[in-house]
């Protein structure tokens, strides 16, 4: 297993062994052939009665009480040769979905790049730093190689200021990373949606001052 924050985090995503899958008969094909179009409609914030609904229960035994990781192995077909893809979810402490990963990224199409705050944008600015800009490049790359047809860009921020205001700082955000994709060649169609300050990354928690505003940078 994964080691999850309680932020539903993880420096290092853990895969089990597609051959570990429960969901397989007598050793069959393992996993599952998933409607993909349920699969793009997953998002962060989501719980798990809504993901059972989209994409059907965890094939993998992860245990049975306060488990904060599901795994999954979808088949599909690329120029007729049979892939497989897994598909992780991690949990926040309150058991809503915060983190997802594909193995291996970019199969079928599908990539998940976490990119936090931190180095993106500096604090209460929708402005792309030098860094964030090499960043958001090299993702830029990789989504060309990939060759993705659908890319969506989810824009959060900290806890602080009214929520019409993160909100529409979140927004604003999202429509940057989008515009600098697009700069890049990505000709993927791309969605930009700003959650404000739900589903935090970076609580903070403790901090006042200039020290907090550093922290939630």
């Amino acid at each position: 297993l994964s080691k999850v924050s309680d932020e539903g985090t993880t420096e290092n995503p853990v895969f089990p062994k597609i051959s570990e899958s429960e969901f397989n008969h007598d050793g069959s094909q393992f996993g599952s052939w998933p409607n993909w179009e349920n699969v793009r409609q997953i998002e962060k914030g989501m719980n798990k009665d809504q993901l059972y609904n989209l994409i059907g229960r965890p094939h993998f035994e992860e245990g049975l009480y306060g488990v904060r990781e599901w795994d999954y192995a979808f088949n599909y077909r690329e120029n007729g040769v049979h892939k497989i893809c897994q598909f992780k979810i991690l949990f926040d402490k309150n058991m809503n979905a915060q983190s997802f990963f594909w193995y291996p990224n970019g199969c079928n199409g599908n990539s998940s790049f976490n990119l936090t705050g931190d180095f993106l944008f500096d604090f209460d600015k929708a402005t792309l730093t030098t860094k964030g800009k090499e960043v958001v490049d090299n993702v830029a790359q990789q989504l060309k190689a990939s060759k993705a047809q659908q890319v969506k860009v989810a824009g959060y921020t900290d806890r602080l200021g009214s929520a019409a205001y993160n909100l529409d700082l979140s927004q604003r955000r999202s429509n940057t990373v989008k515009a600098r994709l697009v700069q890049q060649g990505v000709t993927a169609q791309i969605e930009a949606v700003g959650y404000g300050k739900a589903n935090q990354v970076k609580a903070c928690d403790g901090e006042t001052g200039q020290a907090l505003k550093d922290c939630l940078r």
